[in-house]
């Protein structure tokens, strides 16, 4: 972001970054929470989660993402975008981990053995999205965690061919 920040100060080159916000959804990347929580929810393996569950995520579905892209890309379109411009793309609440844990069992139909964990060095206690500013081109998230993990289930049974096995 400095960088292009920089090229269109010195060179008046328009750019435009994203920052998307813990994306998921079907063809998510499978080392994601929701693909990792899923596969072993299936195997009925223990979970890990870090930071004892004491975190807060702003989970957005990937058809949201797909959605501000387009109103971003509409808008640099528009003779009037110039200079350098950064939209946050997210859902815009901020959800706790055990919320979002307590969803994916509802969707598999399973209860997750979890194994609590202390934090990662890494991790970041929460993540929320700001997005106002991509709200102003028409931007808004519509897809709540429950649909959006029950959609993704969804779509794992059907790519994997799992049979969810009774609890």
């Amino acid at each position: 972001e400095l960088m292009a920040h920089t090229y269109s100060h010195l060179f008046g080159l328009p750019t435009t970054g994203l920052r998307f916000f813990t994306v998921y959804g079907p063809w998510g990347r499978p080392d994601m929470a929701l693909y990792l929580f899923t596969e072993k929810m299936l195997a009925g393996k223990p979970i890990d989660v870090f930071n004892y569950g004491k975190m807060r995520r702003d989970f957005t579905y990937v058809d949201d993402i797909v959605q501000g892209i387009e109103l971003v890309a509409q808008h640099m379109m528009q003779p009037s975008s110039s200079g350098h411009e950064i939209y946050c793309i997210g859902n815009g609440t901020s959800v706790n981990l055990m919320e979002f844990v307590t969803e994916i069992e509802h969707a598999l139909q399973l209860s997750a053995r979890i194994d609590f964990q202390p934090a990662h060095p890494a991790d970041v206690l929460q993540t929320w999205s700001d997005t106002s500013k991509i709200a102003k081109l028409g931007y808004r998230s519509t897809t709540s965690v429950r649909e959006g993990i029950a959609r993704f289930v969804e779509w794992h049974k059907s790519y994997y061919r799992f049979r969810i096995r009774a609890s």
